[in-house]
């Protein structure tokens, strides 16, 4: 078997990469602003006199990065049905793809919108890390 890739598919891989170069960039200094909140809203826990300031600066810190975490997920999931809606594209002007092409089409939703709604899985795992940043930031220790 033989495969053999357009130039039209390689470009759309090519921007693909450069994409994902970019979104890994972003999530990198995602990861550092949730580290970040842990150690403020940690600093706050063990300090036990910290002004309401302090505190409804940290909770705006930790939402906003939060939403920073939405919207890179949504927009990852975006980039990924964008580029399996280029293949389809391609594929219904009669081009042939490649298998590996085939199999992102297959696997993403190319007519889906952007959509900020987290899956289960990065809802869980969103909804606890505020829960320990919050619950660090307003309760005292005991």
């Amino acid at each position: 078997m033989e495969i053999s890739f357009t130039d039209m598919e390689l470009q759309i891989w090519s921007i693909h990469w450069i994409a994902m170069t970019a979104l890994v960039i972003s999530l990198a200094m995602s990861i550092f602003a949730v580290w970040v909140g842990f150690r403020l809203s940690n600093g706050i826990y063990n300090s036990g006199e910290t002004n309401i300031v302090a505190k409804i600066a940290v909770t705006v810190f930790n939402l906003c990065v939060a939403w920073f975490l939405l919207i890179w997920w949504g927009y990852m999931e975006w980039h990924m049905n964008g580029v399996a809606n280029a293949f389809s594209e391609l594929s219904q002007a009669g081009t042939s793809i490649s298998p590996n092409a085939q199999m992102h089409l297959d696997a993403s939703d190319p007519a889906a919108p952007f959509t900020m709604m987290p899956n289960l899985v990065q809802g869980l795992f969103l909804g606890s890390i505020l829960v320990i940043q919050l619950s660090q930031t307003w309760m005292t220790k005991k």
